[in-house]
């Protein structure tokens, strides 16, 4: 039998009990108290003294009228077990539907960011000691070549893991890019995208300043939204009605340039993970991950940078 049932059953009891115990002292204190008390009075200022049967009847009555003056008191300031067990068992059903799935939840997505962010220093580490061990004359247009070919090596581990990252479901529509800052153009173009193949996509430019990337740019930090369709900051970019479609939600990521090689004012680029779902992201959740990523980038981007410098020359 559930502890629910059987709690139910005792407070029923409970119930009864203490309704005949209420009921039984107010007919006494209503109806029968006064009956015997006026007996009491009119034999006492009769001058007639009690038989013993009496006194016994007398004494009797007070000790019953003491008790029912006892019951009526504690059930005006009584305290149920049974609704402290309903509390308790109020307290529990909270913790299974609510609170320990939503732990369970936290620990499978920190389980996973910290999986993804292993194997991506991983790839970081590896990709790093394929430069260093590139010759002196190692040319330059391949060295471009490896660096996409790096980006989609560290990146795409976000791919793979986006659901249990960032909860995305089936009708989801995701979107991670990588947009760099290009100096002749001051403009911030796509690097490195990823995306979900019932998206159309135009692959536009943003300037500093601009739309959530540039804003996460020109600002040099992060940006979520969960409805850019309710932002006042970013109202402009909910413009096209397709964007209000298929980019509702986002964070956007400066990659800084931590070691000044383009002499530090200005962030290397912007990260960005987009859905056309409201709410999809969280800063609680995706916050420490998110710019962990973006740090991992900037040491690939400014290794990988130094080194076609060092070949150009």
């Amino acid at each position: 039998m559930e502890l629910k049932q059987v709690n139910q059953e005792n407070r029923n009891i409970e119930d009864s009990i203490v309704s005949a115990s209420i009921f039984c002292a107010n007919t006494w204190m209503t109806l029968i108290a006064p009956l015997v008390i006026g007996l009491f009075a009119s034999k006492l200022f009769a001058n007639q003294d009690f038989t013993p049967t009496e006194t016994t009847l007398y004494s009797i009555s007070i000790a019953i009228h003491i008790v029912f003056a006892i019951i009526i008191f504690y059930a005006g300031n009584r305290k149920s077990t049974t609704l402290a067990v309903e509390e308790a068992l109020e307290d529990t059903r909270q913790y299974k539907m609510e609170i320990i799935p939503k732990a369970k939840a936290v620990y499978e997505v920190s389980k996973t960011q910290q999986s993804v962010t292993y194997l991506m220093t991983v790839e970081l580490e590896s990709l790093i000691d394929e430069v260093r061990s590139r010759p002196a004359d190692y040319p330059f247009a391949q060295g471009l070549k490896d660096w996409e070919v790096g980006l989609n090596r560290i990146l795409w581990h976000l791919v793979d893991n986006r659901t249990q990252l960032f909860g995305y479901k089936s009708d989801a529509f995701y979107n991670f890019a990588l947009y760099m800052y290009d100096e002749e153009s001051e403009d911030l173009f796509i690097k490195w995208r990823s995306h979900d193949n019932r998206l159309s996509t135009s692959n536009r430019r943003w300037k500093p300043g601009f739309g959530h990337v540039g804003l996460a740019y020109i600002q040099g930090e992060a940006k979520i939204c969960q409805d850019i369709t309710t932002s006042s900051e970013l109202s402009d970019s909910a413009a096209i009605e397709s964007d209000k479609k298929n980019y509702r939600s986002f964070i956007s990521i400066p990659v800084k340039d931590s070691y000044n090689v383009f002499g530090g004012n200005k962030p290397l680029g912007v990260l960005v993970f987009t859905s056309n779902h409201v709410n999809q992201f969280s800063w609680e959740r995706d916050k420490v991950f998110t710019l962990t990523v973006a740090k991992i980038l900037s040491m690939y981007i400014e290794r990988h940078l130094i080194s076609l410098m060092e070949v150009s020359k």
